[in-house]
């Protein structure tokens, strides 16, 4: 049985657009077989998301309006990390900014790609415990509601499809099972 090459190089890279969050390329690449051909790709700083636990069997979810999708979400409080930012540092910040919450246990939970076909996204899970219950400091474009809920209530809205949320359906998952 001989070993399959699925590695792809680039040729080259055309930026078509440079934006806060995301950087749009155009790649010219070439395929194992010889072939070439192009890769769109959105370029981002990844993300954190963090499972907030107050006590084994809650949850906290924040619920906000998400524009690209014209709809209101329940979800795990997240947010993008700076350029170069350590990622349990982005999570404390993004818990205390969403929530009010400060966590004295933050656990690293693993990574997901959510869209590994044409973004770099990493996103970085961690499990907060030992909470705080402190003030939120939403960033001013933040229109967020905090609850905090029965974990298997929550499954049961994923499992309802009231909860469709890539990040919040991982993150779910990796403490209910």
């Amino acid at each position: 049985m001989t070993t399959r090459e699925f590695k792809e190089e680039k040729i080259s890279s055309q930026i078509v657009y440079e934006g806060k969050i995301l950087t749009y390329t155009v790649d010219k690449v070439k395929l194992p077989n010889g072939r070439e051909s192009t890769r769109e790709v959105l370029i981002h700083n990844g993300g954190v998301t963090i499972i907030a636990q107050p006590e084994p069997s809650k949850i906290v979810l924040v619920k906000q309006f998400r524009y690209a999708i014209g709809k209101v979400f329940w979800e795990l409080p997240a947010g993008t990390l700076h350029k170069n930012e350590n990622p349990i540092i982005a999570a404390k910040r993004e818990l205390k900014e969403e929530t009010g919450y400060i966590a004295k246990s933050l656990e690293p939970m693993g990574i997901v790609y959510p869209l590994p076909g044409y973004s770099n996204e990493v996103l970085y899970f961690f499990r907060a415990t030992e909470l705080i219950d402190d003030e939120p400091e939403p960033d001013p474009d933040e229109n967020i509601e905090v609850k905090v809920m029965d974990l298997k209530q929550v499954w049961q809205m994923i499992k309802d499809g009231e909860i469709r949320d890539a990040k919040t359906i991982s993150g779910i998952s990796l403490v209910m099972f």
